[in-house]
């Protein structure tokens, strides 16, 4: 796949030639192979579809900051410059999804339509403690079966990712079905953000590296201009789409008040990695979302489709 060298660091990206144009923006600790071995095969052959490493994350560069979604979003817009591509979908998950949601209120004229999968937005949804998730007794389980000692931090996702990506350096858990699914308070469904190959304890280790050596820890925390204000402006049509088991529910509900034309669904019995669990579900509901915003927008037709809309 090739790269791009923009504001002084190197990017790497996929690009699908097609039309309309779709670019989808993965989260912290994963990288665009989050979107590529899953969802980009479930989604419309006929879609133009853009994937890119955020900085630090897979093989793009890791320079020593510029980890917040302003930075990343003047990333994905010189991305887009480089590439020519005027106008576009966008689709981000998680922190990526909180880029997209930034670049959207910079760049308005830029994105035709809007989705968020389980993205938590600071300004909505400022701490994560455990107490306050859906399952709330299971995940401190999973915790301190990890061992973290605090589950009152407010940066609870966060912790929870460093502390995974520990124990699979160590090798002592292997813990990739407690982040997927939730079925009668049990985890279920096998995924983790650092992979179930061989490669999982590189990325895990760089995830690491990025938080111990780079500016990103407090970055990622940063509000960086992002305000429920500039919020209140997006008036693309906007997706908001998010497990029904998910930590973010706080930025769900404000988001659906917040922005004037967006729409919900909620993933049945899902958490947080959605959709790379449920990928056919995901992949309908953003074509059909897009089809809705371009209405000569292919969708993918196999299988049933069930939407929960809250």
């Amino acid at each position: 796949m090739p790269t791009a060298q923009l504001n002084g660091i190197r990017l790497h990206y996929y690009r699908r030639p097609g039309y309309p144009f779709v670019v989808l923006v993965h989260g912290l600790a994963t990288s665009l192979a989050f979107w590529y071995l899953r969802v980009l095969p479930a989604l419309g052959r006929d879609l133009g579809v853009l994937l890119f490493d955020l900085r630090g994350h897979g093989r793009s560069d890791m320079p020593p900051a510029g980890y917040t979604t302003a930075d990343m979003a003047a990333d994905l817009h010189a991305l887009l410059g480089h590439l020519e591509i005027d106008r576009a979908h966008l689709v981000g998950h998680s922190y990526g999804g909180a880029v997209a949601l930034h670049y959207t209120t910079l760049h308005p004229d830029r994105v035709q339509s809007l989705t968020l999968a389980d993205a938590r937005v600071r300004c909505f949804q400022p701490s994560q403690r455990i107490k306050d998730w859906p399952q709330a007794a299971m995940w401190e389980r999973e915790a301190r079966a990890l061992g973290v000692s605090n589950t009152d931090d407010p940066e609870m996702g966060y912790r929870f990712l460093e502390a995974l990506a520990e124990s699979t350096v160590k090798g002592e858990r292997a813990l990739p079905e407690r982040v997927g699914m939730v079925r009668e308070g049990r985890p279920m469904a096998r995924f983790s953000p650092f992979g179930l190959s061989r490669g999982r304890n590189t990325t895990a280790e760089r995830w690491l590296r990025l938080l111990r050596t780079t500016s990103a820890r407090g970055d990622f925390t940063a509000p960086a201009g992002l305000t429920v204000d500039s919020v209140r402006e997006v008036r693309q049509p906007t997706l908001a789409i998010f497990g029904e088991q998910s930590h973010c529910l706080v930025s769900y509900r404000k988001l659906r008040k917040t922005i004037p034309n967006c729409q919900g669904i909620l993933v049945p019995g899902a958490g947080h990695f959605h959709p790379v669990v449920r990928p056919l579900f995901f992949a309908r509901a953003v074509s059909r979302f897009i089809e809705g915003v371009n209405p000569a927008t292919p969708r993918p037709t196999d299988g049933g489709w069930v939407e929960s809309q809250r």
